[in-house]
């Protein structure tokens, strides 16, 4: 669509949306990028002078990297294409879904793309955890949790890394989200297991049966009109079944736009998502990703004894079972931010993670989003904190400092989108 009127409208509409939408640029002024859309970034946007703003990019030794994910967005924003797929892992920066979800909100209230659909999502308080602000989850009966950080146990997680289980068939529990309509859901659980109840879906008073289930782990139901609300209903059909292990749900629908899951548990380590079984590999194929987030790492480096060969290794075998399940997806790892131990020692194993990082992207042809550098390296997290936007364990940071994250992430992927599209020609 290279200097069609189509293409001009959709960049145009693009930079008034990243105007709008108050995010950051570490570009100068005289930016090729700012000059293909025509716009300068706002001067409120650049108010932290500890933040890097000129490191701020999406870095890749293979320059194939993020092609995937690129030619998906262009595909989906010139109509060839009806729906993108993210999916975004992390631990407790992610399970809070203040980062995660920032960048949701940009991608999809951009023109170009919309929104099309919530995705993956787990009822985080069925396991007596945080869960996400942008949905909400009641729940009848007794339910009991299982996370991948709790090493005494071993249960059967898939990509959540959390389950949820129940031995009650009359058992419930509804999620409403009123921000984007649904009307089609997947429930995942181990499908293949017998002794597993049988699953039904009701919304606005009507009961539905699963369409089809899937060996991929998941029970797929088509709803006669989009709703807010549904809620997932349990039934012993045979004596055989006992219980009930909920590995995560997709709320979707048909409208044509951007879907981004994130799935984080607090505490996770890159070795805590090594736990998980097949199902890892079966949830995430099954949501067919064009781009894979991972941001992990804050846990591994944070303790005296971090090993940063243990950490590539273990990085690694992450990415070969996740490039196993998505083969063409492009994949993208965000570093830990700086923090410190116990409040009052400055970590420096971060940059040792940072390095092993960039070790492991270019052997496997990933890409890195380095918040490390971003964010101002070593020490600037008392920085971060000075101004609102850490909070007191200078490890986590405050809702305003992770929409600042993602404000940043999103500035990174739209001006390497700008770039790629221009040297394709798009």
């Amino acid at each position: 669509m290279k200097n069609s009127a189509a293409g001009k409208v959709f960049w145009f509409v693009l930079a008034v949306r990243l105007l709008l939408a108050g995010v950051v640029s570490g570009l100068p002024a005289d930016s090729t990028n700012q000059k293909t859309v025509g716009f300068q970034p706002p001067k409120l946007a650049q108010q932290y002078g500890f933040v890097k703003y000129g490191l701020n990019k999406i870095e890749a030794k293979d320059s194939l990297a993020m092609t995937t994910f690129y030619n998906a967005l262009h595909a989906l924003q010139n109509g060839t294409r009806r729906k993108v797929n993210i999916v975004h892992i992390g631990d407790s920066h992610i399970q809070a879904d203040i980062f995660s979800g920032r960048m949701r909100t940009l991608l999809q209230e951009t023109d170009a793309f919309e929104n099309g659909g919530r995705g993956f999502v787990f009822p985080y308080p069925l396991a007596r955890t945080n869960n996400p602000w942008n949905y909400k989850v009641t729940s009848t009966g007794i339910w009991s949790g299982c996370k991948n950080v709790q090493y005494a146990q071993n249960c059967n997680w898939g990509l959540a890394g959390i389950t949820a289980e129940t031995s009650d068939s009359s058992a419930t529990f509804s999620i409403q989200n009123n921000s984007v309509p649904v009307s089609k859901v997947r429930i995942f659980y181990p499908v293949k297991d017998l002794t597993q109840f049988s699953v039904s879906l009701k919304a606005s008073d009507i009961i539905y049966q699963p369409v089809r289930t899937d060996t991929l782990g998941f029970a797929e139901f088509i709803l006669s009109a989009e709703v807010t609300e549904v809620q997932v209903l349990l039934q012993k059909t045979f004596t055989r079944q006992k219980h009930f292990t909920l590995q995560g749900i997709s709320l979707e629908n048909e409208r044509p736009g951007l879907v981004y899951s994130s799935l984080g548990v607090n505490g996770a380590e890159v070795v805590s998502f090594l736990r998980s079984n097949v199902a890892f590999e079966n949830n995430l194929a099954a949501l067919n990703p064009d781009l894979i987030i991972i941001s992990l790492g804050t846990n591994d480096a944070y303790g005296k004894n971090f090993n940063p060969e243990t950490f590539k290794q273990n990085y690694g075998t992450l990415i070969q079972r996740i490039k196993k399940a998505a083969p063409q997806a492009s994949v993208l790892f965000t570093t830990p931010g700086d923090n410190y131990r116990h409040r009052k020692y400055p970590n420096y194993s971060n940059v040792k993670a940072t390095a092993k990082l960039y070790e492991l992207a270019e052997e496997t042809g990933c890409a890195v989003w380095n918040f490390y550098h971003v964010m101002g390296g070593l020490r600037s997290v008392v920085k971060w904190q000075l101004n609102g936007l850490a909070a007191k364990d200078k490890v986590h940071l405050t809702g305003k400092g992770y929409r600042l994250q993602g404000d940043l992430l999103f500035d990174a992927m739209m001006n390497d989108y700008l770039n790629f599209s221009k040297k394709a020609g798009i």
